[in-house]
């Protein structure tokens, strides 16, 4: 399941982080079960990634193809310079929202709701509440990163299955739209390259902090701001939604 790491990475359109258009509806997944809880409770930072690495070992999603398409979604550089993919993200009328809670986030997506807009996407790989109406029983596990990386896992699969080919299910996963898609698959052609030079710093953030506590100390965010730092410029760094690079 490979895409060729070649590839020249393409300027996105406009509201470009988005999982499903009308047409993706079509193939959505079966409705998964309710995720596990953790043992471990993990910071925000980390959650999307630890998910995302579970999610494709379960799915058996080769060359971590899901978290490039995390990076692409939901990515961003948080307050403290770490590249993450962002659990409680938002995307809505052509715009991405980084909340610093789930409740703030799941108030925006009922605010919005309330405004008669439909189309929205939440969480890790920014699933689409219009298109995917049955991913998620509630807000709460559209936005629980476990889920949200679950299902984004079984619906790329199906894509798959259906149109024979991985690069056209990357594509698909974002539009069916031709140019919008090819444009989102050269994104993450270009997240794959970042994602394998990056792998140890995103295996120590999935780790999470040493404690049983889901806080860093101040020496582990400080090793993993330079671990991130490593990895921040130049044509390398990782393809995040508009306005976060």
């Amino acid at each position: 399941m490979l895409v060729n790491p070649a590839g020249g990475a393409a300027a996105p359109p406009a509201n470009l982080s988005q999982i499903g258009v009308w047409s993706t509806a079509l193939y959505a997944p079966p409705k998964q079960p309710a995720p596990q809880t953790r043992a471990k409770a993990l910071p925000p930072e980390a959650q999307c990634i630890a998910a995302i690495l579970d999610a494709e070992k379960a799915a058996g999603i080769a060359d971590h193809l899901l978290l490039a398409m995390g990076f692409t979604e939901s990515g961003r550089r948080t307050e403290d310079r770490l590249f993450t993919a962002w659990p409680w993200t938002v995307n809505t009328e052509g715009r991405s929202h980084y909340f610093p809670t789930r409740d703030a986030a799941i108030s925006f997506v009922r605010e919005t709701q309330a405004r008669g807009v439909q189309s929205i996407d939440v969480g890790c790989l920014q699933v689409n509440l219009r298109w995917h109406p049955d991913a998620f029983p509630d807000l709460v596990t559209a936005f629980d990163p476990v889920a949200n990386a679950r299902y984004a896992a079984s619906f790329l699969s199906a894509l798959r299955r259906d149109h024979g080919s991985l690069e056209t299910a990357i594509a698909r996963y974002h539009s069916a739209q031709s140019e919008r898609g090819e444009a989102y698959r050269q994104r993450v052609t270009g997240n794959l390259r970042w994602v394998a030079g990056a792998l140890g710093y995103l295996e120590t953030l999935a780790a999470g902090p040493g404690g049983s506590a889901p806080v860093w100390t101040a020496a582990e965010r400080g090793r993993l701001s330079f671990l991130s730092g490593l990895f921040a410029d130049g044509p390398a760094r990782p393809l995040l939604p508009a306005g976060q690079n």
